[in-house]
């Protein structure tokens, strides 16, 4: 009789990637095998699997991503349809994000990088009136930072910057290194210095209140007939 715990570590295969002239064997943390085409890999990635990786099915290339993880990702390697980013839930999508940069599969960085845009920019019509929506936002914001730093994505570190201008410094230190930490807060400054002096320019050209106004005409007419 089979013992029930071997049959649960017992790989299985891949219902999509499961090409019968394969020539490397994946395997994900949960024991999933995926039969790929190195030159396929290589052509989509930035050198993954190494180049001595051999072209042998007895060869177990073993990953510590999941399955789930790693099916979005070999997307980008054959010619079919990207997932559904929208559908994905922040966590996993934050998970397929570390693995597409670690393995450098350029089309899946690209794809979710415009992701993060969206999620940077929120269309709910309920948002500014839902506090925990944002609360939830700021939270994201804030991963994603940590995601730029880590990977030296400038441009969205750039972004997230004006986005997060608001929130303090002493917030934000423990995330920022001294490289960043630096002119992003010049920038702040520079940033809350404009908004003050707007506020007092708006200040200064605020309009008079009508019975002012009125007054002033009043006295205009009594200066002019005396």
């Amino acid at each position: 009789m089979a013992n029930p715990s071997n049959s649960v570590d017992e790989p299985r295969t891949s219902d999509r990637f499961n090409a019968s002239d394969a020539d490397v064997l994946i395997r994900s943390s949960d024991n999933v095998d995926f039969f790929l085409h190195k030159k396929n890999l290589e052509c989509a990635t930035g050198g993954f699997p190494p180049a001595e990786t051999p072209s042998d099915l007895n060869e177990v290339v073993r990953l510590s991503e999941t399955a789930n993880i790693l099916e979005m990702l070999f997307t980008c390697i054959y010619p079919c349809p990207f997932p559904s980013l929208e559908e994905l839930d922040f966590d996993t999508f934050m998970l397929l994000v570390e693995a597409a940069e670690k393995y450098q599969f350029f089309g899946m960085i690209c794809a979710c990088r415009l992701h993060m845009k969206e999620i940077l920019y929120p269309t709910d019509p309920d948002f500014n009136s839902n506090f925990t929506l944002k609360q939830d936002l700021h939270i994201k914001r804030i991963q994603l930072l940590q995601f730029a730093i880590k990977h030296d994505v400038r441009d969205l570190i750039e972004e997230l910057r004006a986005i997060l201008v608001n929130v303090s410094l002493s917030d934000l230190v423990e995330i920022l290194p001294p490289h960043i930490y630096m002119p992003w807060s010049l920038y702040r400054e520079q940033k809350l210095l404009e908004r003050l002096k707007g506020n007092e320019e708006l200040s200064v050209s605020k309009p008079k209140r009508p019975e002012i106004l009125n007054l002033k005409r009043r006295n205009q007419v009594i200066m002019i007939n005396f």
